[in-house]
């Protein structure tokens, strides 16, 4: 029995999801090419899984809790994620333990997972 996709749980689902097609990949890149590509493929999945956890979290909290200044929350919020962000993605890449292939590969993650998403939605709805 399938679990219809709609508003309430197309959160979780594109979560579930992602870490499902990571952890496919992260096993195909460490059988198929070698375990940096793997780890690379690993690490840039969880940055990206976190990634899109934060961004929800702040858009939930301008639209929820309604700041004061909702745009300067939004942009202070905007800019320590992706300082954030840049920081770990430059320390996994000078640390050398890491592909970049691999590390590229993993950020595509969540990305790949909303398209087929769209594409069964739309299929599913006869577009």
């Amino acid at each position: 029995m399938m679990t219809a996709i709609n508003e309430d749980n197309l959160f979780g689902i594109i979560i579930k999801g992602s870490l499902g097609l990571l952890t496919v990949l992260t096993l195909a890149g460490y059988a198929l090419f070698s375990a940096k590509t793997g780890m690379g493929i690993l690490a840039g999945g969880i940055v990206a899984i976190i990634n899109f956890l934060w961004m929800r979290n702040v858009l939930q909290r301008i639209l929820g809790l309604l700041p004061a200044r909702p745009g300067q929350y939004a942009q202070i919020r905007f800019v320590a994620r992706i300082s954030v962000t840049g920081f770990c993605l430059y320390l996994i890449l000078v640390s050398g333990w890491f592909s970049l292939a691999g590390l590229l590969v993993g950020l595509s993650v969540v990305v790949a997972n909303i398209i087929a998403l769209s594409i069964y939605g739309a299929v599913r709805a006869g577009g």
